[in-house]
């Protein structure tokens, strides 16, 4: 049995697509389309500040096409990381800070990122799907953040919702519909400044 989890790693302003397929007895990791089995394991853990509970993070050694390195990871915690999280890690001599972010949160916050960025949000569908539910007509007002459509994907559902405040213009799909990637399913003009 295996199981697949999709990231965004971003180094340097630079981003990279991660997929982690973890099958019963090893891990396949794929980084930008290129695939890799590494063999890893911890050499220490670290511990918090007070000792209570082990901090994230460690020491590890990490063979990766008949190459070995030390790894020191650990997470940084930080206020305003939202749903991404931020790691230091030390390899071959290099320090990198990397934000990671799970590919599905990323893209439905993509979505409303894009639609902030003008006076009409063109809100599409961040992954593949299914609608379950359309809660919008044309003509409706509808305010930022109000979810607009429910779509099913990878067997979960995911409102998406208005960035901005103002009128449903087109509604483009219905729901039993199936839609693709970036598919456009609700056009909301914004309200006009007073």
């Amino acid at each position: 049995m295996s199981n697949t989890t999709t990231y965004t790693a971003t180094i340097k302003n630079q981003d990279y697509r991660l997929a982690i397929q973890k099958h019963d007895t090893r891990t396949m990791v794929t980084v930008d389309g290129i695939e890799q089995t590494p063999d890893w394991h911890q050499i220490a853990s670290l511990t918090s500040a007070n000792n209570e509970q082990p901090a994230e993070g460690g020491r590890y050694s990490l063979l990766v096409n008949g190459q070995s390195y030390e790894v020191f990871a650990r997470r940084i915690v930080q206020e305003d990381e939202g749903s991404s999280q931020t790691y230091e890690i030390q390899l071959a001599g290099q320090y990198f800070l990397v934000a990671i972010e799970d590919e599905r949160t990323r893209l439905l916050a993509g979505t409303v990122r894009r639609g902030q960025l003008s006076n009409a949000a063109r809100i599409q569908a961040p992954m593949p799907g299914l609608v379950v539910n359309t809660l919008v007509q044309p003509g409706d007002t509808v305010s930022a953040g109000q979810t607009v459509v429910v779509l099913e994907a990878m067997k979960m559902e995911n409102d998406l919702s208005s960035p901005i405040a103002g009128t449903v213009k087109e509604l483009k799909v219905n729901k039993g519909q199936t839609v693709e990637l970036g598919q456009l399913l609700v056009l909301v003009e914004g309200e006009q400044p007073s």
